[in-house]
């Protein structure tokens, strides 16, 4: 038998045409010469047609696998903001266990409602099950400010960093990051820090993030008795941690920064962290001292800039430094042009949130000054606080901890070294249940001194 235009005829019965069938050929072995050359001829075209074939199957399916993948995402998506909880909370499971893919996959999904509610802080029941599913997802309570991916295992981020080849920025704090009430620095990391466009870039783009909560935070309720109540946090305190794949520590950012010190900072310190993996190394001394110095000459410039110079032959140290910034001359520190801090809009936005009026206000520009007066009155006032915690945190707290890591560099973990820096740093050991808030030797005239469980 022999193949003509794709249909098998018997031997001897007359071709419609000559050409070689572009299908698959069958030939016996009595054919004449120029019949196997046909054959031949026949055997090849039909080889490059299935391999044409089998490429072009290859790319669909894997084109259907990506689409496949791409539309289970969506659909996990649709279900995290479901108004059943267990299927919210089951796709909301799923997701977080995707990665930054999954909460990517959740901001497509919802994109025009976070458009809406960052112009109209619209605050209705849909929007709070899509604030919670990209909270839970994203790990980060108002995710949709940042839209940052959290990793809680450090584990999971060694593992995601050396597979990225980017440092670790791991936060631990008092409380949650993923919950309202979490430590105060905490909280203003994430509405002063995290949503700002050059800081939310940089984050997104050279680090792998990760939080840890050191102990829950203490939290304080006054109610007035006729209905009100506040709500607050006292005592506690956050710091950053700039590691590598490793978990070996590059840099340590203690407390509240402005937006943009802590971005320079963190340049410097993801630039040492990734010329060291390059070099194949994990000694980061040489960054720790040279960031020491740095801060150091810093200071005591801002200190002549006040008009306290140090003495001509005076030591360089922290503690010299330290005792000659009284708390006036920090506060003029903190002033100065060279420490400027500003809010760009995005942060603005979130700020305006959090004022009670904020759902039926209008934006900054807003005409009504019952409601604008004390918004811009309290952003400057947080302006002025935000600069001085800068200085103080970057210059005096941190030069100690550099200081601490270059003495100690070998010998201490991450976690031993977190608990000197909550011992004697922030000042609320971990051996202290009441975190300072109770010491023995002040008397309250409370029955039991006020402690219970």
């Amino acid at each position: 038998m022999e193949c003509l235009s794709g249909v098998l005829r018997a031997k001897g019965q007359k071709a419609k045409s000559k050409r070689c069938c572009p299908y698959i050929s069958f030939t016996n072995s009595a054919s004449t010469p120029d019949n196997r050359f046909c054959g031949k001829r026949q055997n090849h075209c039909a080889m490059k047609k299935l391999s044409l074939i089998a490429c072009c199957s290859l790319v669909a399916l894997f084109s259907g696998l990506g689409c496949s993948q791409t539309n289970d995402l969506a659909g996990w998506a649709e279900r995290a903001a479901s108004t059943d909880q267990n299927v919210a909370q089951e796709a909301q499971n799923y997701l977080r266990a995707m990665g930054p893919q999954g909460l990517q996959a959740l901001e497509q999904r919802f994109a025009h409602e976070i458009t809406v509610h960052r112009v109209n802080a619209v605050t209705d029941a849909r929007w709070k099950r899509i604030s919670a599913a990209l909270d839970r997802v994203g790990g980060q309570y108002d995710n949709y400010s940042s839209g940052l991916y959290w990793y809680t295992d450090l584990e999971k981020a060694k593992a995601a960093a050396r597979e990225s080849g980017k440092p670790i920025l791991s936060l631990r704090l008092l409380g949650r990051l993923d919950e309202d009430l979490s430590c105060a620095n905490s909280r203003f990391f994430r509405t002063t820090l995290y949503p700002s466009r050059e800081l939310n870039y940089l984050l997104k783009e050279r680090f792998v993030l990760h939080w840890e909560s050191v102990r829950p935070a203490p939290k304080v309720t006054i109610d007035f008795g006729d209905g009100r109540k506040l709500v607050r946090t006292i005592t506690g305190n956050s710091i950053h941690y700039v590691l590598d794949a490793d978990g070996n520590i590059v840099d340590a950012l203690p407390g509240l920064y402005s937006a943009q010190v802590f971005a320079s900072e963190l340049r410097l310190s993801a630039d040492a962290a990734q010329e060291a993996t390059a070099r194949g190394s994990h000694d980061y001394t040489a960054h720790l001292k040279s960031t020491q110095s740095r801060l150091l000459q810093s200071w005591a410039t801002d200190l002549a800039a006040i008009h306290a110079p140090l003495p001509a032959n005076a030591d360089l140290s922290e503690k010299d430094l330290e005792l000659r910034t009284s708390d006036q001359r920090w506060q003029k520190i903190a002033q100065l042009p060279s420490n400027p801090v500003s809010f760009d809009f995005q942060v603005s936005e979130v700020i305006r949130t959090k004022f009670p009026l904020a759902p039926t206000a209008a934006p900054l520009a807003m005409t009504k000054s019952v409601v604008e007066t004390p918004m811009l009155r309290e952003m400057r006032n947080l302006s002025n606080n935000v600069a001085l915690d800068t200085v103080r945190n970057n210059y005096m707290l941190r030069t100690k901890i550099l200081n601490f890591l270059n003495s100690n560099r070998r010998s201490l973990s991450l976690a031993a070294v977190n608990n000197w820096v909550y011992d004697n740093i922030f000042l609320t050991p971990g051996q202290d249940p009441w975190l300072g808030l109770a010491p023995p030797d002040v008397f309250s005239a409370i029955d039991k001194n006020g402690e219970g469980q």
